[in-house]
């Protein structure tokens, strides 16, 4: 017979931190919902955990920071992972929070309308930053920030935006400033906090652009000028390793996460299950090519959220699963997803080489995100474009970064190696294995 979980005292703080921050009522409430059941101590954490937490500071990108659907807010910020993290072991753990609806803000269910949580038409990306939300005085400690490298999370300062702001995007002119101190990158405020517990997690920026545009060029530096898609692995090694010789320095305990391979997120669909939906897309406006019916393709999701935006103006669109060499189409081959996830392999072999020589925690992220891809289902147009979860419970409206009861797993996924390592008491829930397998009908 399955068991009810009510809300443990951990969770009824973290509920009301959440709606201090502005969360939703009826997201706390699936939240609760998606909880799996506790053994009775499981939310009994160890002084020395409490202690080794007592200043956890934690350097990163999207997943670290918060982002979610495609923007960060102070609610989504509220529920990242080392927010959830800080709160099992039970201390105080500073962010800067932006003011609703968000520095950019995300969008909002469901996708068809085309909308980001500001109102703007989600046919464009929304840079707009409507400002702190928080008092916090720079730098926080949770030093992480969107599309964050490694080289940004070592070199890059506000004050160097400053100097050169058109070389960099104009949301990350607010948000640096608002993050970090003006003379300080991630791991220089990480070294002047003095953590006795640091969080890294790096590596997803620097394959991230090319696993969602479909167009792979790689870079033979992180400061040529030519554009590049991705950053291979041997480019990023010594940014890599000097950041680990920094964290280091600080005598902090320590826990690296890995970075997911790109086929664990939903976000990427198989030409083929979008062939099978040809009927459905057909009522979105959106006319589905013969080519994917055969192809061995994976097709970003966003190009069909952005062609039935176009169809809604009144232009019936074609939707094409094939690749076009040299053109960023939203669309990986099975030899672009073989030399993205090589570059994976690579990097999380310097991450897992980095903690085992120090001997940190390390987070092989892909079984976590592998449960959570699970409960997502394969694609179906009316899920993703009129469901509140198109992705299903573990994912959110991107289908690239977790919805707040994945980052949730995220958080376990690092207690448990914390654990190991450590011998703390941090609780672990895992993933309720009894949810349907998705939430939309």
């Amino acid at each position: 017979m399955a068991r009810w979980c009510g809300p443990t005292g951990g969770m009824r703080l973290h509920m009301r931190r959440l709606i201090s921050a502005g969360f939703a009522v009826a997201a706390l409430g699936s939240l609760l919902a998606l909880s799996a059941c506790e053994p009775g101590d499981a939310h009994v954490t160890s002084p020395k955990a409490s202690s080794a937490f007592a200043r956890f500071v934690v350097i990163g990108g999207d997943l670290s920071a918060g982002v979610e659907s495609g923007g960060l807010v102070a609610s989504t910020q509220a529920t990242s992972w080392p927010a959830i993290l800080a709160l099992e072991a039970g201390v105080t753990f500073n962010q800067a929070l932006f003011k609703s609806p968000g520095c950019s803000p995300p969008l909002v269910a469901p996708l068809f309308l085309g909308r980001w949580l500001s109102g703007a038409s989600a046919v464009a990306r929304d840079s707009s930053c409507a400002g702190a939300a928080s008092t916090v005085v720079p730098p926080a400690d949770n030093l992480a920030l969107p599309g964050a490298t490694a080289w940004a999370a070592m070199y890059v300062t506000p004050k160097l935006i400053a100097a050169a702001p058109s070389s960099y995007d104009v949301v990350d002119r607010s948000r640096y400033a608002l993050v970090l101190a003006n003379p300080q990158s991630q791991v220089t405020a990480m070294r002047v906090k003095a953590p006795t517990f640091v969080g890294v997690e790096l590596g997803a920026a620097e394959i991230m652009t090319a696993a969602t545009a479909g167009l792979l060029v790689p870079a033979t530096s992180y400061t040529q000028v030519a554009a590049w898609t991705y950053v291979p692995a041997a480019v990023a090694a010594p940014v890599i390793a000097a950041i680990g010789d920094s964290v280091a320095k600080s005598g902090a305990k320590v826990v690296v996460l890995s970075v997911p391979h790109i086929g664990k997120l939903p976000a990427l669909r198989a030409a083929s299950q979008i062939a099978a939906e040809r009927v459905a897309l057909a009522g979105y406006g959106v006319t589905v090519s013969s080519d994917c019916d055969v192809s061995a393709n994976l097709v970003n999701s966003a190009k069909i959220t952005a062609l039935v935006l176009r169809a809604f103006g009144g232009s019936p669109q074609a939707l094409s699963c094939a690749n076009v060499a040299g053109a960023a189409d939203q669309v990986l081959t099975p030899a672009d997803v073989t030399t993205l996830d090589g570059v994976v392999d690579q990097l999380n072999v310097q991450l897992k080489q980095l903690a085992q020589s120090h001997g940190w925690a390390y987070v092989d992220l892909d079984p976590a995100y592998d449960s959570m891809r699970a409960l997502a289902g394969s694609y179906r147009a009316s899920a993703h474009l009129a469901c509140a979860q198109p992705f299903g419970w573990f994912f959110s409206l991107d289908g690239l970064r977790p919805s707040p009861a994945g980052q949730q797993v995220v958080a376990d996924a690092a207690a448990a190696a914390i654990n190991s390592i450590y011998r703390f008491g941090l609780p672990v829930r895992g993933v309720n294995t009894q949810l349907p397998v998705n939430p939309c009908p």
